[in-house]
């Protein structure tokens, strides 16, 4: 069997929670619009990161919002934002 003709899923881990997700990963991704992003409890899920670092690749988050929960947040067409520094 070709690489190509493998289900595709296979190899793909999942998660059922945001923090689960994101635990120890340097950097977290956003690649869909799916409401449920704008309700995750980010500072929670921050906390399981190495480094909160977010790249919103549909600009669905607030900035200053995710800077608020620590992250530095980058995004398509806009500023890059630091965290807030308490």
């Amino acid at each position: 069997m070709r690489p190509a003709d493998a289900a595709p899923w296979k190899a793909t881990a999942r998660h059922s929670t945001p923090a689960e997700t994101m635990l120890g990963a340097d950097a977290a991704i956003v690649v869909t619009e799916w409401p449920e992003l704008k309700t995750v409890d980010w500072s929670a899920a921050g906390r399981c990161m190495r480094r909160r670092l977010l790249f919103d690749g549909r600009n669905v988050l607030d900035p200053h919002a995710m800077a608020s929960a620590g992250f530095t947040y980058m995004s398509v067409g806009r500023a890059t934002v630091l965290p807030n520094v308490k």
